[in-house]
C-alpha cells in the first residue's frame, strides 16, 4: 500500500473516531511530510467535527487565497476572480466548496469502507499439494503428522499426504511398511490407503505392510480398533480387527470362483484370500516380527529363502540373486541386529538345512547351492 492510500485510510479512521493512538501518531507523522494534505485535513476535520446545518454555515477563517488554495489541494483548477466580484457570488462559491468538501469526506469514508470489506474477505485457499516422506533402503524414518499422529517408516517405504491434512479429513497413502500411533479424533477418522487395502481407525496403534512386490499385504493391530476394506471389492464385508490380531491379504488369489480343470461343469471355491490370525502377546514388541524393525532388529520366523532375502535387500540396501531354485525350500528363524551382511550370511550358513555359498560384489550378492 503506497503512502497516499495509507494517508487517506488513516484520515478516514481519525475522522470517524475509529483510529487507535498508534494510528493517530502515524497520521500526524505522514501529515508533517505532506503540508498540502495537512491543510486539507484541517479543513475536513473542522467540517467533520462541526458539520453545517440548515440554519448555520461554518466558514473557514477569512483568507484571501483560501478558495484558490482549497481548489488546488483537491485538484480543481481555480479561476481568477473577476474584478468587482459581488458578495452573493462569493457565497455561492463557498457553498460549492462546502459541497466539494462533503464529497471528499464521503469518498474518504467510502474508501475506508471498501478497504475494511476487502480486508475481511478471505483470500482463496491455496490448492492442496502432495507431501511425501521416504525411508530409503537400509534406513528407518520417524515423522509426526499435523494432527500429532506418529508414524515410523521401515526401509524402502513411502508415505504421502496433502498439505491440507487434518483440516477436513485425515488420509494418507502408504507404500511399504509403517507403524502408526494415531491421535484420536472421532469427527475425523484416520484412513490409510494401500494398493490392496484401506484401513480406517479413530485412535489406535497398528502396523501395515504393503510392499508392491510382496504377494501379501498385512495389517496388525496392537491396541484400539481398525476397520479393513478390500480395495478390489469395497462392497465386500469389512473386517474389524481386535488387539493382537493380524490380517493377511493374499493378492495372488483371485476372488472369483474357478472351474476345475479335467472336471468340466464342477465349480470349486478358491482358497480364502484373507486370513486373520492372533499374534503372541507374551513377548515384547522388540522381538515380534511385526514391530521388531522399529527397534533396529530384523526378526524372521519360518521365512523361506525368497522371503528372507527380500527382507535383507531392504534392510541392508543390497540386491540378492538366488542362482539355485533348490534353496527356495529352506526356512529360517532368527534375529539380526548389528550384524553386517557378510556376518548375517555366515550365520545363515550355520542354520540352513541345505548347504549354500554366496559371493558379494559391492551391493550385489549371489547365492548358490553347495553340493
Amino acid at each position: 500500500m503506497n503512502q497516499d492510500n495509507r494517508l487517506w485510510i488513516l484520515m478516514s479512521r481519525r475522522l470517524s473516531g475509529e483510529a487507535t493512538p498508534e494510528e493517530v501518531d502515524e497520521l500526524h507523522s505522514l501529515l508533517e511530510q505532506s503540508p498540502n494534505k495537512q491543510y486539507l485535513y484541517s479543513i475536513l476535520h473542522s467540517w467533520f467535527s462541526d458539520a453545517p446545518s440548515a440554519s448555520t454555515t461554518s466558514l473557514p477563517p477569512e483568507d484571501p487565497d483560501f478558495e484558490d488554495r482549497f481548489q488546488r489541494i483537491i485538484g480543481v483548477e481555480s479561476e481568477s476572480p473577476a474584478e468587482g466580484i459581488i458578495r452573493p457570488i462569493r457565497r455561492r462559491r463557498l457553498l460549492y466548496l462546502t459541497s466539494v468538501a462533503a464529497s471528499v469526506i464521503a469518498l474518504c469514508l467510502l474508501s475506508w469502507s471498501l478497504y475494511k470489506s476487502h480486508s475481511a474477505v478471505r483470500r482463496p485457499a491455496e490448492p492442496p499439494h502432495r507431501e511425501e516422506v521416504l525411508a530409503k533402503a537400509g534406513t528407518r524414518t520417524r515423522l509426526v503428522l499435523p494432527d500429532g499422529s506418529q508414524v515410523w517408516l521401515n526401509s524402502s517405504s513411502k508415505l504421502r499426504y496433502t498439505n491440507d491434512f487434518n483440516k477436513r479429513s485425515r488420509e494418507v497413502a502408504l507404500e511399504g511398511e509403517a507403524y502408526f500411533n494415531v491421535t484420536r479424533d472421532a469427527s475425523r477418522p484416520f484412513i490409510v490407503h494401500t494398493s490392496s487395502l484401506d484401513v480406517k481407525v479413530l485412535g489406535t496403534a497398528f502396523t501395515i505392510k504393503s510392499y508392491p512386490q510382496d504377494p501379501t499385504a498385512e495389517t496388525t493391530l496392537l491396541n484400539g480398533s481398525v476397520e479393513v476394506t478390500r480395495k478390489d471389492n469395497p462392497n465386500a464385508a469389512r473386517v474389524i480387527l481386535k488387539p493382537n490380531e493380524k490380517l493377511v491379504f493374499n493378492r495372488m488369489v483371485s476372488p472369483i470362483e474357478t472351474i476345475a480343470q479335467n472336471k468340466p461343469g464342477i465349480r470349486v471355491s478358491p482358497p480364502p484370500d484373507i486370513a486373520v490370525n492372533s499374534i503372541p502377546i507374551n513377548i515384547p514388541d522388540s522381538n515380534k516380527v511385526e514391530t521388531a524393525w522399529m527397534y533396529n532388529r530384523l526378526v524372521f520366523h519360518g521365512d523361506n529363502f525368497r522371503e528372507l532375502t527380500e527382507k535383507m535387500e531392504r534392510w541392508y540396501n543390497v540386491k540378492i540373486t538366488i542362482r539355485d531354485s533348490s534353496l527356495y525350500t529352506c526356512r529360517f528363524g532368527g534375529t539380526f541386529a548389528n550384524e553386517t551382511i557378510d556376518e548375517a550370511f555366515k550365520a545363515l550358513q550355520l542354520t540352513s538345512a541345505k548347504a549354500f555359498t554366496y559371493r558379494i560384489d559391492g551391493n550385489e550378492i549371489e547365492l548358490y547351492a553347495k553340493y
